[in-house]
């Protein structure tokens, strides 16, 4: 029997020159044991896929070894997006036809990979992935059990989508602030303030300004993004990327960068008391964050990103460096082992649909939607260049 869709349509980034792109049509090869086959429903654009871009051989991330290309095509690079896929074939007796996940995929219609199942869905695993950080290669299941807003149909579900990883990690980090009493600050800044992640962010920390845990949230953008920013309603301030934080009033500032321009965490240094390096949206930064660290906040990333349980616990309680990078995983343990895994679905899921009301009953965010290659190409060029508007969320359909 012919297995379904085995032609393949990709659209693949050339690594010396990001900006260009290469279509490349093939067939893929029988499925093997334990793997299974992905349409590639959807995925979503946005400023995340530039920093992917950018690390696409970082170490530690390598995102383009996610799914690599033969030697064929060496001069290429697959970059990843999140989004949801469909099981059509299957060599696997733990996966059937029809179930749904969403995860790390690429611009494609078709994947396939080992899997293995996992209690949120699968793992996937074999070749390269085995050298890849384990939170790249981790699906969900998109399931009826489950009262997700990635769930169904129309704008909201789409924006769930694409918005989910910015708005989880904002989750995240909103309990991470809560977890150590907001580093004994008042204020909180975030960089790339129009970015999914900071705007998540900022919708949850309403609720500690309001309760005067914090006094101000403040948010830095691009004199483009302004408008926007300010539009939210979300920010207190909201300051240029070559502005300072306001001085002698009394606020002890933690700063999220998720820029991750070194500029802002250097000129402020003095009144900022904790900053967390969260990405690379500011793709013409002089320089990065990273380069701003300490030894001891190399110290505690390299830990958090290779070490053993009981050593990431070990940095947690003695190493304490003013700036340091903030790694997902090892919050989500912690809040794993606070709650249960159910209570932290029940919580994320909530987070991500409250963002997704707000910016869509709001009118902050509209949805656009390309499905063939001339338009996958424009918006990738959207993406590459920093114009894609932060007003926009774009769903990629290559089936």
């Amino acid at each position: 029997m012919t297995e379904p869709q085995t032609s393949r349509l990709m659209l693949a980034t050339v690594r010396d020159e990001l900006e260009k792109t290469e279509v490349i049509r093939d067939t893929l090869p029988p499925l093997e044991q334990d793997e299974i086959r992905l349409r590639v429903d959807k995925v979503g654009l946005s400023a995340n896929n530039l920093f992917y871009l950018q690390m696409g051989e970082a170490p530690f991330l390598k995102f383009f070894h996610v799914y690599p290309l033969g030697p064929e095509h060496k001069h290429l690079a697959n970059m990843p997006a999140w989004g949801i896929g469909t099981v059509i074939a299957s060599e696997n007796d733990d996966f059937a036809v029809g179930e749904k996940f969403t995860g790390f995929l690429q611009l494609t219609n078709v994947v396939q990979m080992k899997a293995r199942r996992s209690d949120q869905g699968f793992t996937a695993y074999g070749g390269n992935r085995d050298k890849l950080n384990p939170a790249y290669n981790g699906f969900t299941a998109v399931s009826a059990g489950r009262n997700s807003p990635i769930r169904g149909e129309g704008d909201k579900a789409d924006l769930a989508m694409t918005a989910s990883p910015g708005a989880l990690s904002g989750f995240v980090l909103f309990e991470l602030l809560r977890m150590n009493d907001y580093y004994g600050g008042n204020s909180v800044v975030l960089t790339s303030a129009s970015s999914k992640l900071s705007l998540a962010t900022a919708l949850l920390l309403q609720e500690a300004r309001s309760q005067g845990r914090i006094d101000k949230v403040i948010g830095y953008t691009s004199e483009r993004n302004r408008d926007f920013v300010t539009d939210t309603g979300l920010y207190d301030e909201v300051l240029s990327f070559d502005q300072d934080l306001p001085a002698g009033t009394g606020l002890k500032h933690v700063l999220i960068d998720v820029a991750g321009d070194a500029q802002v965490f250097k000129r402020n240094q003095a009144a900022i008391i904790k900053g967390l390096a969260v990405g690379g949206t500011h793709g013409d930064a002089d320089s990065s964050t990273f380069t701003a660290f300490r030894p001891s906040g190399f110290l505690k990333m390299f830990i958090d990103m290779m070490g053993p349980a009981w050593m990431k616990r070990w940095a947690e309680r003695r190493l304490s460096p003013t700036l340091e990078m903030f790694f997902a995983p090892t919050v989500i343990n912690s809040l794993l082992e606070r709650w249960c895994r159910e209570e932290m679905d029940r919580r994320s899921d909530d987070a991500l649909r409250r963002f997704v009301d707000a910016a869509v009953d709001g009118g902050w965010i509209k949805v656009t939607r390309a499905e063939d290659i001339p338009s996958t190409q424009a918006a990738y060029q959207q993406v590459i260049s920093g114009a894609i508007s932060p007003s926009d969320a774009v769903i990629i359909s290559l089936t």
